[in-house]
């Protein structure tokens, strides 16, 4: 008799795939229909709900076919039905390849909708109050519940009504969690893109110290215009809650 972890594996395998798995552990057929149909459409289920703009782009049987290549092809590594969408995207980008009714923008599109998930259920030891809408401000930090993203492609408009066939100038986004837990998102052009990740990067940082920057990195521009401006993103992002105003 085989041991049962490798009877386990090929129940494993014959669920992912009958087709090139048959299983002989002595559970009839109409069992394994059962189990098989089940966990498929688990799968199926968090893809259509994870990616619905994706989804969109596809009918009923390609969009089967996408979701079950990836329950045949991909090896999860975690045991969560949260990571489901995260893993999906890891397939798309490292090991799946383009079909012809493939839309070539899957990959940034996927991930876009996956980080819109991510953010919703994204937790955050911050302790940080919103900004007053009035107060100096002096020093800042980026929120947790923020991320800044660069695509080729306009993921954020992408719809049946809009398929970009080719790529576009870079599109900077940041999708965030307010204090309501309402996900948004924010185009930025290439500057606020530069300013953000900086704030980024640095962790907490002085108004002081990113004007220094910016001008360092602007040359070309008049400073008292790129104070103003840095005022003015600030304030924005601040009021939107992807920055928060500390103490120094």
């Amino acid at each position: 008799m085989k041991p049962f972890q490798v009877i386990q594996h090929d129940f494993i395998q014959h669920i992912k795939n009958s087709e090139a798995k048959p299983f002989a552990g002595g559970i009839e057929e109409r069992r394994l229909k059962i189990y098989r149909e089940l966990f498929f459409n688990n799968i199926l289920g968090f893809l259509s709900s994870g990616f619905p703009v994706l989804q969109s782009l596809y009918d009923e049987q390609q969009w089967k076919f996408l979701a079950r290549n990836f329950f045949i092809e991909h090896q999860c590594n975690s045991p969560y039905f949260i990571d489901i969408s995260k893993e999906f995207v890891e397939y798309l980008s490292s090991e799946y390849q383009l079909c012809e009714s493939d839309p070539i923008f899957m990959g940034e599109l996927a991930h876009y909708e996956w980080l819109e998930l991510d953010v919703s259920v994204r937790t955050s030891n911050q302790s940080v109050t919103a900004w007053d809408g009035h107060s100096p401000i002096t020093q800042v930090q980026m929120s947790d519940l923020a991320s800044l993203v660069s695509y080729q492609y306009p993921v954020h408009q992408i719809s049946v009504d809009f398929i970009p066939s080719q790529a576009s100038e870079v599109v900077y986004l940041v999708i965030y969690r307010d204090a309501s837990d309402e996900v948004n998102f924010t185009l930025l052009n290439a500057v606020s893109a530069h300013l953000l990740n900086t704030i980024m990067q640095q962790g907490v940082v002085t108004v002081d110290s990113l004007s220094k920057i910016m001008i360092e990195s602007m040359p070309q521009l008049d400073v008292k215009q790129i104070t103003e401006s840095l005022q003015q993103v600030l304030k924005q992002l601040l009021l939107q809650q992807i920055l928060f105003p500390t103490e120094e």
